[in-house]
């Protein structure tokens, strides 16, 4: 057994806990917090009584769906910033307590992970959530 398994039904309360508290803190379930409830479900079970295939096959079809829509809405601002592309925006940065109006004509587009940046003819980046008007 490694030292990274998970034993005794006290352990594998509490790391069922640790990532249903993940998830009720981000109030989303990402792969690996869904991986590490899955694992920790499959190396907790009874052996008299294994989880029934069916749970753990719906578990991992909702987690399909999920992955799925996650990917399509990653796509789809992806394409909302390209579309941007040779507009005038305007955009409100916060930074700390201080909210900063920033203007700029959209010369590219570039992400990180699930982050989609514009970045604007005056040096400026900015995420699409902080802009707010698009201007011909």
């Amino acid at each position: 057994m490694s030292t990274n398994s998970i034993t005794g039904s006290s352990s594998a309360g509490s790391a069922a806990g640790a990532a249903t508290q993940q998830v009720l803190n981000n109030q989303s379930l990402n792969e690996q917090a869904f991986l590490q409830l899955l694992s920790t479900q499959l190396a907790n079970q009874d052996p008299t009584q294994p989880q029934d295939q069916s749970q753990m096959l719906a578990q991992l079809a909702q987690f399909s769906t999920v992955d799925g829509v996650n990917n399509m809405a990653t796509g789809q601002s992806r394409l909302q910033a390209q579309n941007l592309l040779g507009h005038q925006v305007n955009a409100l940065v916060v930074s700390g307590n201080t909210s900063t109006p920033v203007s700029g004509k959209v010369m590219g587009v570039s992400w990180n992970g699930s982050t989609t940046n514009v970045n604007l003819d005056n040096g400026s980046t900015v995420t699409l959530d902080q802009i707010t008007q698009v201007l011909p």
